[in-house]
């Protein structure tokens, strides 16, 4: 009766320690085996932080965010130099970054973002880096995160 009351123990032991372990396990092979798959999953999750900043934050908060999340990008690009992705990343974030200064009412700062972010894209071979196409390029990639609006929310059922 002793033995089988110590094996389930056991067995109950090994099965929660596998559970909290195995995601960490998990991730740092795939990200020792496919390091790839692994900087698109952290990209993907950079990119989606500064979306949603900008649809869900005050101003200032959103562009301290931005500009953080920039610099994670820049620390990404110090390693992988001829990356596309991380460019354009960088220079829409940049961009993205001179709206909000904008907003806030530093022209000058918002200047000098949309300048640094115009000249990454140049840099990828963009054709059209004016100020007014970026900033509708970006005005139309943060609509993606936004919220939908009444006349887009899904309708609801009356009874």
């Amino acid at each position: 009766m002793k033995k089988a009351i110590a094996i389930s123990v056991c067995v109950l032991l090994g099965a929660a320690a596998g559970y909290f372990i195995a995601p960490f396990t998990s991730f740092g092979i795939i990200q020792f085996t496919e390091p790839d798959m692994s900087g698109a999953f952290l990209l993907s999750l950079v990119e989606n932080q500064i979306g949603c900043t900008c649809a869900n934050q005050p101003p200032s908060e959103s562009a301290a965010e931005v500009s953080k999340s920039i610099g994670i990008l820049e620390g990404w690009r110090a390693q992988n130099q001829g990356s596309r992705v991380l460019g354009q990343e960088i220079g829409l974030g940049d961009v993205r970054l001179s709206l909000l200064e904008t907003q806030l009412g530093h022209s000058a700062q918002a200047s000098q973002d949309m300048t640094s972010g115009q000249k990454e894209l140049a840099a990828l071979g963009w054709k059209d880096v004016s100020s007014a196409h970026l900033t509708a390029l970006v005005t139309q990639l943060n609509s993606e995160y936004s919220p939908p609006t009444r006349k887009n929310a899904a309708p609801t059922a009356t009874h």
